[in-house]
């Protein structure tokens, strides 16, 4: 999953700046792979590890290739903006990580389309230790929350969608937990899937709560790609999709398999430990299943919840002239992978 926070503004400029001077560019390129395989290139926004394991089980275990596709995953770890490159063609398909960040890529001219949503609910959240247990917007005000860069927007747009002014003190501690178990604050922005697993494998007790239960809803891991190259290779954007959804349902339905494919091969450089891996994942399937994807499958998107609580979001954060989300997102290739 996305743990790219830190760079948000950076992205923005990068998408604004150069983005879009990359149309054109060669990219992983869409010519015929090994035995006439179509090869997409899959900007990912983050490093190899278990926020992946859906699409990397899809590939060790032949879904991709069933489905005539050779995927070459694209390392995130020190892309600013994936929106960026691939808007400027340096992949066909790639994750955009929340909702807010492919707004603010659309609003620079980006001619992208979402096809579907990993996340249904983002893991982006909070983390306290007992006795403080957060249950609502209102239980924030006045606490010391310890945040990045794009933490202090998230929190501030989490008050205003519930109607409450900001009433919190911003103590800027990057991507380092340790200042809430020192005292110095009081919650701490995170995601539920990351920071607080390593504690809670040690054993030390902590709660996690995640912005959409406090009200604030945006779908995370969109999957994205150009319009063009949507337009002209729609059958092999409906079989990634499909591919992908298989291998999300295999990896729900045995993360320790999931995790050792990850670690084995896809993130064998990053000294990733399984039970840490397995627990990530554990906490993923939650926020990766809801009611509506149970009747309309792994990845599908809500227009009703784009059109209402997650716009009303949107406008909360201070975003204007947003979208027409029916011409951006294309609910229509998840209920073609169906078929």
């Amino acid at each position: 999953m996305p743990r790219i926070r830190s760079r948000a503004l950076a992205g923005v400029v990068a998408l604004a700046a150069a983005g879009l001077a990359l149309v054109g560019c060669s990219g992983g390129g869409n010519a015929p792979g090994p035995e006439g395989a179509t090869a997409i290139s899959f900007q990912l926004d983050w490093v190899k590890d278990t926020g992946f394991a859906g699409m990397f089980v899809a590939d060790a275990d032949g879904y991709y290739a069933e489905e005539g596709l050779e995927v070459d995953f694209l390392d995130g770890s020190d892309v600013a903006s994936t929106a960026a490159v691939i808007a400027g063609g340096g992949a066909e398909i790639g994750i955009v990580s929340n909702l807010a960040r492919f707004v603010d890529a659309i609003g620079t001219g980006a001619d992208l389309v979402v096809v579907g949503a990993l996340y249904q609910q983002s893991p982006a959240g909070l983390m306290t230790v007992p006795p403080l247990t957060v249950k609502s917007a209102e239980d924030l005000v006045g606490l010391r929350i310890g945040t990045d860069e794009s933490g202090t927007a998230d929190i501030d747009t989490l008050f205003k969608v519930n109607g409450l002014q900001p009433d919190w003190e911003d103590v800027r501690v990057g991507y380092d937990a340790a200042p809430l178990f020192d005292g110095q604050i009081d919650a701490y922005y995170a995601y539920v899937t990351n920071q607080p697993i390593p504690y809670q494998l040690q054993g030390i007790d902590v709660n996690t709560v995640t912005f959409a239960d406090l009200g604030f809803e945006s779908y995370a891991g969109l999957i994205v790609t150009t319009r063009s190259f949507f337009e002209e290779h729609r059958d092999a954007v409906v079989g990634f999709v499909r591919a992908t959804q298989r291998g999300w349902q295999a990896t729900i339905d045995d993360t320790t398999a999931a995790a050792k494919t990850v670690i084995a091969s896809y993130g064998a450089d990053l000294g990733l430990d399984e039970p840490t891996q397995v627990a990530s994942l554990d906490a993923m399937i939650p926020l990766i299943q809801s009611a509506y994807t149970a009747s309309n499958g792994l990845l599908a998107m809500d227009p009703a919840a784009l059109a209402g609580p997650m716009t009303d979001a949107l406008v909360a954060s201070g975003r204007t002239g947003l979208p027409d989300f029916g011409k951006v997102f294309d609910a229509t290739v998840v209920k073609d992978a169906k078929k």
